[in-house]
């Protein structure tokens, strides 16, 4: 393997690299290639990394150092061969290396904890099933109103709910965002909803449509005053029910697994854990 600067030109086989892994560990891609190259513009594009190349010219391997977590594909069959080249380089690009992988993928596990990368935080993908049956309806407390949101209304009051009220940030695996970089993160978004309270903004969800079809819920926020009344519960239910509508089939999120809040929320409305997501990092 020969690790070289990446090009744009080099971006529909790294997009290729991120569908491969989701085939070898899903039998199936779950994510579409504009999916997969959201999660790697966001981490600041693929210009920014190296790709790993083989004798023949193909790219075999990606890396990027990330602006919060680092981007590492592989072609699954050459693991460890790409882990050996990928992980020496990301080491130098920042004294601080985290890396997402899937949990069930041992390989890449024990890859990446022979580079010394140990098991820092875990996220579930949540999966509605369809034998959680209809969903309940969405009940808000008294004095507070929602309505459907579009982008461009109130962004910076909204923004302000988000990263301030509601202290989105705070929690481990979330990253702060400005506001421009806020209204790139939803609005592929189709079912965005705010709740105020006297005209004041105290509560947001924003879930969109994936191109397996199923609904995603991208952000849910409340302001730490308003919690536990129900507001987040509520809309949590009216997104599901507007992407329904949408056409979508099956509805999931992602939460962290030490947000014991969340995941009883979450499991109240029907969601299950369907896997586990874990973050590798530089030891201490």
């Amino acid at each position: 393997m020969t690790l070289r600067p990446a090009v744009d030109d080099d971006r529909d086989a790294v997009l290729a690299l991120g569908l491969a892994e989701e085939a070898a560990w899903f039998g199936e891609p779950e994510v579409s290639a504009e999916e997969v190259g959201e999660w790697i513009d966001e981490a600041g594009g693929v210009s920014r990394g190296v790709v790993a190349v083989d004798d023949g010219g193909q790219v075999r391997g990606f890396a990027l150092p990330g602006r919060r977590e680092a981007v590492f594909l592989a072609d699954p069959a050459r693991t460890d061969a790409l882990t050996d080249e990928l992980l020496p380089w990301l080491h130098e690009q920042r004294d601080a290396v985290e890396v997402m992988t899937f949990a069930g993928d041992d390989a890449r596990v024990s890859a990446l904890e022979r580079h010394g990368l140990r098991h820092r935080r875990s996220s579930f993908w949540m999966l509605r099933p369809d034998s959680a049956g209809s969903l309940p309806s969405a009940a808000f407390p008294i004095g507070v109103a929602v309505a459907p949101y579009r982008l461009g209304d109130s962004d910076e009051a909204v923004h302000r709910l988000i990263y301030v009220d509601a202290a989105w940030a705070s929690i481990p695996g979330h990253a702060e965002r400005d506001l421009d970089a806020w209204i790139e993160k939803d609005r592929p978004c189709r079912s965005m909803f705010l709740a105020r309270r006297g005209g004041r903004p105290v509560g947001w969800v924003a879930g969109r449509l994936l191109a397996s079809g199923r609904g995603y819920i991208s952000t849910l926020a409340v302001a730490a005053n308003e919690r536990g009344r129900g507001i987040g519960r509520a809309l949590l239910l009216r997104a599901f029910a507007d992407l329904q509508l949408g056409g979508a089939r099956g509805l999931a999120l992602a939460v962290e697994a030490e947000n014991e809040t969340a995941l009883g929320l979450y499991r109240s409305v029907g969601l299950e854990i369907e896997r586990e997501w874990r973050i590798y990092a530089t030891a201490g």
